[in-house]
């Protein structure tokens, strides 16, 4: 396959020459469901992207943002309130950062195309991602 033709590449998961209602909303959705085709194209079950995507979603409904808004900053709070608030174990919100990661590794890997698309197609301009455990920055 080439580059563009990965699972889970921009090009395969947003539409062409559609202008959405909900642009940002748009691309989040493709986002996950291109995150969703390359780990089932790498053998995981559902019963494993499920629940990461899931963790995905509550990340960002505790964020308020969309991914490329996260930060750093994001990531202490969050991981604060899993283990201040919810009292979580240490183990499992070094778990919940670890897949928080991999989606943001995703996203910024040039090889699916997720950057610029984002870039294009976003209202913010400046689109920075950050993974706070790898210190990889993409930023277009």
């Amino acid at each position: 396959m080439a580059g563009g033709d990965l699972a889970g590449a921009a090009r395969l998961e947003l539409v062409s020459g559609v202008v959405q209602l909900r642009p940002e909303d748009a691309m989040f959705e493709a986002m996950l469901r291109g995150w969703r085709a390359q780990q089932m194209a790498r053998g995981l079950r559902l019963d494993t992207v499920g629940p990461r995507e899931r963790l995905v979603r509550r990340f960002m409904e505790f964020t308020c943002e969309y991914p490329w808004a996260w930060s750093p900053g994001h990531m202490d709070e969050w991981s604060l309130s899993l283990t201040g608030e919810q009292r979580l174990a240490p183990s499992t919100v070094r778990s919940y950062q670890c897949t928080i990661r991999q989606f943001s590794e995703y996203l910024i890997d040039g090889r699916y195309g997720w950057a610029w698309r984002a870039r294009r197609r976003s209202a913010r301009g400046s689109i920075r991602w950050r993974s706070r455990m790898s210190g990889t920055r993409s930023r277009t």
